[in-house]
């Protein structure tokens, strides 16, 4: 039995493969993200389109969740936290951290995803991107500092003019 890919240290069997399968709903917001991403390892993608809510259903591009699910080298899900979403409640947030590498580029997806019950069962209703912000090596050059190409000159009158 192989590990499931959600990161439980559980075999994918008897971990997301249950609700991937169809044999019982996943239980709260968090199983429910879990068993998406696996679901996007494992090539699942009628799992991915069904758990959509269904005011996003209609929009759910299934070309492009295939391709992305089978271009993919899967590197691991990192929850970060969750807020309600258990199995009493009506909605719930997950924050999260998918990693992978999409033609040999390394990359990171960080979202809080927004889900909530419809007839009863978890559905997903939407996401919130957070961007990494960016920061400098270097400190940024002013506009009367020596330009960094050499040229003796200050940056506005060298490689600063726009």
């Amino acid at each position: 039995m192989s590990q499931c890919p959600c990161g439980s240290q559980k075999s994918y069997e008897s971990c997301c493969n249950v609700y991937i399968s169809g044999r019982t709903p996943a239980p709260t917001a968090e199983a429910l993200m879990r068993s998406r991403y696996s679901a996007y390892v494992k090539h699942e993608i009628d799992y991915v389109e069904r758990t959509h809510d269904e005011h996003t259903r209609a929009q759910f591009d299934r070309a492009a969740a295939t391709a992305w699910s089978e271009q993919t080298d899967w590197k691991g899900l990192e929850i970060k936290s969750t807020s309600l979403g258990h199995a009493d409640d009506a909605e719930g947030t997950v924050e999260f951290v998918a990693r992978f590498a999409t033609n040999g580029v390394e990359q990171t997806h960080h979202e809080i995803s927004l889900f909530k019950r419809e007839n009863g069962v978890w559905v997903y209703v939407d996401g919130k991107i957070m961007r990494v912000p960016v920061t400098r090596a270097e400190p940024k050059l002013g506009r009367n500092d020596p330009c960094s190409c050499g040229s003796g000159k200050k940056f506005k009158k060298c490689c600063g003019v726009s």
